[in-house]
């Protein structure tokens, strides 16, 4: 049953000067029914237009505290729940969701086993066609080990997960008692969509509570593993894993502890992430013993709080990067780190703000979330910080954060008032949405219909370089300025936007190309269509002789009648149009229906282009026309007695590595080379030769045709062979 959120309220806007991007507030979502000590918000997720919040307090039944997760989708109302899940057997205090993870389809809830009298396990469901997250499977624990913090944390990417149990006392075989000493487990989903357990993991110096699990990241074949107790009066520590290759199975590369200072109760690995910038370590009590911003003058300041980034090198190796600050950390403002979550170039991390009353005494405790970008040069720096429209004591504003494209939620799950900022009910809790736009109330683009569009298939097998797809925007959408447009093909891989105005299709013969309209201020308000790109088979021209005209008076020029040509090269002219080109490039089609007397003295080439009316595909063609003025009846009398050569090598031992016609030396002359194709490859004047380069890449062995034109019109052809 679909669930209208209408608890959804339209906040405004927050306004920041920021030097990159600006986190607006555009919604605050609360449980669609509001009960005192739900927690709802106690753990969010988000990914590319959907969203969990877990409620891990609340009372399914008669269950007290037996946790639900709702469903969001976004769409041109905002944020719509629209499903709620909980577990049908769950027990008391089961707390189901208080760890949520989302990826592509995938949705992994943390919740009591309720097999077992004390421990967790994971929930894995998948988002079908219809939107709906269907339950798929429970994946418990491997070995009897209660109160082992089983699902402390989830990390997913790709087909492997990893779950944190930062309570578990065993090795990686079950054995060596250390308590809470800590382990990670390492899922794989195989083609059947089943999780199966591939590997335990645990650190290769663990020592008694250690907590190594409290916190885990993946990225394809890295994981990182937070210990934020490791250590002697529990500075913290991080490790990191690597797939092997051709397995998997996974092995201890690196221990990562703070680079500059390690200290007492540092909390090093409270918050361990990792994606393709690199590993952040959060490490929310660190101090800063030498600190100007503790306002003493230098003087140290406990709980500052850091976040570590390392960075592999060109060997492998994971080393310091930077550290990160809070801008304003003080002793009103620390514990920086104590969450953390990362998207691409951002980091967006919790900081707490302390208030004290006239006489010393906390009054007041908020949260900030940091956010972090990561330039050109690739450092990161603070750009902006985000709280509530209203600022709540206590309220524990970024208890849970989840960052996803232009999408930020902000869980704060002792918040006490609704959607409206009224209606006090305690620890309710509530989800606060930020986007990097200004949220408007729309409907859906209303599309129009685009017929299929044709081209001519120039390149040949179904190919054509010619769909002009300039303005399908305009054509779709009105004021499509307002839109953005996003177009992928049949295989959902992303293609250029705005489209080219001469597209060349990637799928012969016919292509369909899926296109997302969504409205620039709610890029989830969208509507989605297709077009659909068909080729057409080119036609083929007749074959056309070349023309030859006598002219007595010594002239090199004569008058050719081009006017039947149309009617040779197709069978039907009236179905195309042409267009006639002299040597020079200028257009003489309105020329051919009269005597057309040649541009260049001798021979001239006329290009013609033909165009089929109906489908645009086009043909071109050449007319080679010679006038000769030797005699009256163009016919060359006197003997040869000048050398063509049969053969050339062009090789660089210069013997033969020229082609030249010799003992012409009465008159000028003009050569023409072509391949066997008939492409002209070179020009060749009187007693110049050829090198067998074009363009002065060395052609291949093979035969090559020559043209002799004298001045006199008299013109001879034949071939000769380049050997290499």
């Amino acid at each position: 049953m679909k669930i209208k959120n209408i608890t959804t309220f339209f906040l405004l806007l927050f306004v920041l000067s920021v030097s990159s991007q600006e986190w607006k507030q555009n919604f605050k979502i609360v449980e669609p029914v509001r009960v005192r000590d739900n927690d709802f918000g106690f753990a969010v997720a988000t990914y590319d237009g959907y969203a969990a919040y877990g409620a891990d307090q609340t009372e399914v039944g008669n269950v007290e505290n037996a946790g639900k997760v709702y469903i969001a989708k976004q769409d041109c109302d905002g944020w719509t729940i629209y499903q709620e899940l909980s577990l049908p057997d769950a027990r008391n205090y089961c707390g189901f969701g208080s760890v949520l993870f989302m990826e592509g389809k995938t949705l992994a809830i943390v919740g009591c086993d309720v097999a077992i009298p004390s421990g967790n396990a994971v929930y894995m469901y998948e988002r079908d066609s219809n939107d709906n997250y269907i339950f798929k499977q429970k994946i418990a624990r491997d070995e009897n080990s209660l109160f082992d913090n089983y699902g402390s944390r989830i990390a997913i990417s790709e087909n492997f997960m990893v779950v944190g149990s930062s309570y578990n006392s065993t090795d990686s075989s079950l054995n060596n008692y250390l308590e809470n000493a800590g382990a990670a487990y390492i899922f794989y989903k195989g083609t059947d969509g089943v999780w199966s357990l591939v590997q335990k993991i645990v650190a290769s110096d663990r020592e008694r509570r250690d907590s190594f699990g409290n916190s885990v990241a993946i990225y394809k074949n890295t994981i990182v593993v937070g210990a934020v107790e490791e250590g002697i009066n529990s500075p913290g520590a991080a490790y990191v894993f690597e797939k092997n290759n051709n397995s998997n199975t996974w092995q201890e590369t690196k221990k990562l502890t703070a680079y500059d200072f390690r200290a007492t109760q540092d909390r090093f690995g409270e918050i361990v992430k990792i994606n393709e910038n690199g590993i952040m370590v959060a490490a929310p009590g660190e101090d800063d013993y030498d600190s100007n911003l503790s306002g003493d003058g230098g003087g140290p300041l406990t709980m500052l709080g850091g976040v570590y980034i390392f960075k592999k090198n060109s060997s492998g190796e994971w080393n310091g990067y930077q550290k990160l600050r809070a801008s304003n950390g003080s002793a009103n403002f620390f514990a920086f780190g104590n969450k953390m979550e990362v998207y691409k170039d951002q980091i967006a991390v919790r900081g707490s703000e302390y208030e004290y009353d006239v006489n010393g005494n906390l009054s007041k405790v908020f949260g900030h979330v940091y956010m972090f970008k990561k330039g050109n040069e690739g450092t990161w720096a603070e750009y902006q910080t985000v709280v509530s429209n209203i600022k709540r004591n206590s309220d524990w504003f970024a208890g849970s954060i989840s960052l996803y494209e232009n999408d930020l939620f902000i869980g704060a799950f002792w918040d006490a008032l609704d959607a409206n900022g009224q209606n006090y009910i305690g620890y309710t809790g509530a989800v606060y949405i930020f986007n990097t736009y200004n949220y408007v109330n729309t409907q859906k683009p209303v599309l129009n219909t685009i017929p299929v569009l044709k081209s001519c298939a120039d390149l040949g097998n179904g190919f054509s370089s010619s769909f002009n797809l300039g303005s399908i925007e305009t054509d779709l959408v009105e004021n499509s300025s307002n839109f953005i447009f996003t177009y992928t093909d049949k295989l959902g891989n992303k293609l250029p936007s705005p489209l080219p105005v001469n597209y060349s299709n990637i799928e012969p013969y016919s292509e369909k190309i899926n296109i997302k309209v969504a409205n620039k201020n709610n890029p989830s308000c969208f509507q989605e269509t297709k077009i659909e790109l068909q080729t057409i088979s080119s036609f083929t021209l007749n074959p056309i002789s070349d023309m030859y005209k006598c002219d007595l008076k010594g002239t090199g020029l004569a008058e050719f009648d081009l006017s039947k040509v149309n009617a040779v090269l197709v069978n039907d002219p009236s179905l195309f149009t042409f267009s006639y080109f002299d040597t020079k490039g200028n257009d003489i089609t309105s020329l051919i229906n009269q005597s057309y007397t040649n541009s260049t003295k001798n021979f001239e080439e006329i290009i013609v282009n033909v165009t089929e009316t109906n489908t645009s595909c086009s043909a071109k063609t050449k007319i080679n026309l010679y006038v000769s003025n030797v005699s009256s009846d163009c016919q060359q009398n006197e003997e040869e007695d000048y050398v063509i050569p049969k053969f050339f090598t062009p090789n660089g031992d210069e013997f033969n590595d020229n082609w030249k016609i010799t003992g012409i030396n009465d008159q000028n002359y003009n050569i023409y080379i072509y391949d066997r194709y008939g492409k002209l490859l070179k020009n060749l004047g009187k007693s110049e030769s050829w090198d067998g380069n074009y363009n002065g890449v060395p052609l291949p062995s093979s035969d090559y045709w020559f043209h002799l034109v004298f001045e006199n019109g008299i013109a001879k052809k034949g071939h000769f062979t380049l050997k290499r």
